[in-house]
């Protein structure tokens, strides 16, 4: 008995075994089938990720999209911070530039500019605003220079100095590095949120004007910044330093002038103080023409009707200076007749005359005949029996 349970039990232990061996096998499959499904997900959602030309493709088309203008597109009108005479100018949500020679009048148009945004009308210069927040950043004059801005304000508009502290930031950064301007004009924005920017010295922002990428940089960082702070963004910039070109300077100035929805043009008028600000460039409506000087106190003062007399002026003076460019030219011509006339000896046929004339004056027949006509008619010639001769009252030249 005791030999037969021994055997069974050997055979219940291996009867044990191979279920704990099957078991084993049945946990390693398992395991086995888990791992693989493990993977196989991983391969999958990897095979599945879109790779990086893909990504990129997405992107753009998400800019597509999303930059895409459709006939049902709702677009905001244009705002403008200022009119003249009705017409708009310095539209929110673009750049716009201020140009002109050297000490030819762009610090002053600004502030003529501010003045009108401040107290509601300036001059012809008319706010559209309501109690705007100014921004003005000053990179070229001294803090004196600077200051006088916010005084020659206060003298043209009367408002106490709270009022135009509580819109107006003004900063003089005529010694700040060029590297640390935009940071600051981006900060400025974000802790004002003003709805007008002026850069007076836009120049200082760059650290060469003629550098084309850095000047395309900067333009589409001001551009990005006027759409998201929702403000127009004036930019100064001094024009080329010869008389008869207009053209702002540099790359800079091409980039400026290409992007700007305004470009404005200070003009100091010749033998005097009169400050015109024209239009030059508009993306719209251009901007009438509007003057100013300073009286004898030096204050600014509306110039428009001394403009008028000034243009009058050089009006009658050019009128005049022509006149007697004519008379010049007939009384030369006249002289010329007359030489041929003593050198025939007094007396010469009208066609001979006529001849002569054409060759000598390098003028056609009809031009020449309309002088000998208009000589008869005044009586420095006369003709007898179409025999042209001196008139009794002139003498001949010698």
């Amino acid at each position: 008995m005791k030999k037969e349970f021994k055997i069974d039990n050997v055979q219940q232990q291996e009867a044990g075994g191979q279920v704990n061996s099957q078991a084993v096998n049945n946990g390693e499959d398992v395991n086995k089938k888990t791992t693989v499904a493990t993977v196989n997900d991983i391969v999958g959602e990897a095979v599945n990720q879109p790779t990086a030309d893909e990504q990129q493709k997405e992107q753009l088309l998400q800019v597509l999209r999303e930059t895409r203008i459709r006939t049902d597109s709702e677009v905001p009108p244009e705002e403008y911070a200022l009119e003249v005479d009705g017409k708009g100018v310095f539209a929110l949500r673009d750049i716009h530039s201020v140009k002109a020679k050297q000490k030819a009048g762009k610090t002053t148009a600004l502030k003529v500019f501010i003045a009108a945004l401040l107290q509601g009308v300036m001059f012809r210069v008319k706010s559209l605003l309501e109690k705007p927040g100014i921004l003005f950043f000053d990179t070229e004059q001294n803090r004196t220079d600077t200051k006088l801005i916010l005084e020659d304000v206060a003298q043209m508009t009367g408002l106490s100095s709270e009022v135009i502290d509580s819109q107006v930031s003004l900063h003089s950064l005529r010694r700040i590095d060029q590297e640390q301007l935009l940071p600051l004009l981006k900060l400025a924005l974000e802790e004002e949120k003003p709805q007008v920017v002026m850069l007076d010295g836009i120049v200082e922002f760059v650290a060469s004007f003629n550098d084309e990428t850095e000047s395309k940089q900067l333009i589409k960082e001001l551009l990005k910044l006027s759409d998201q702070y929702n403000c127009a963004i004036v930019c100064v910039l001094h024009t080329n330093k010869a008389d008869e070109d207009h053209n702002m300077r540099g790359h800079l100035g091409t980039m400026l002038a290409q992007k700007s929805a305004t470009v404005l043009e200070c003009v100091k008028e010749k033998g005097s103080n009169v400050i015109t600000v024209k239009c030059s460039e508009a993306r719209h409506e251009e901007m009438p023409e509007w003057s100013i000087t300073f009286d004898a106190e030096g204050h600014i003062i509306d110039a428009d009707e001394q403009r008028r007399q000034l243009l009058e002026q050089r009006k009658a003076e050019q009128l005049q200076k022509r006149q007697e460019t004519l008379d010049k030219e007939k009384k030369e011509r006249l002289d010329k007749c007359l030489r041929i006339l003593r050198d025939k000896g007094g007396v010469v046929s009208r066609k001979q005359l006529t001849e002569i004339l054409v060759n000598v004056l390098d003028r056609k027949r009809p031009t020449v005949a309309t002088y000998i006509s208009e000589w008869l008619k005044d009586g420095s010639i006369v003709e007898v029996n179409g025999m042209i001769q001196v008139s009794n009252d002139l003498a001949l030249p010698f």
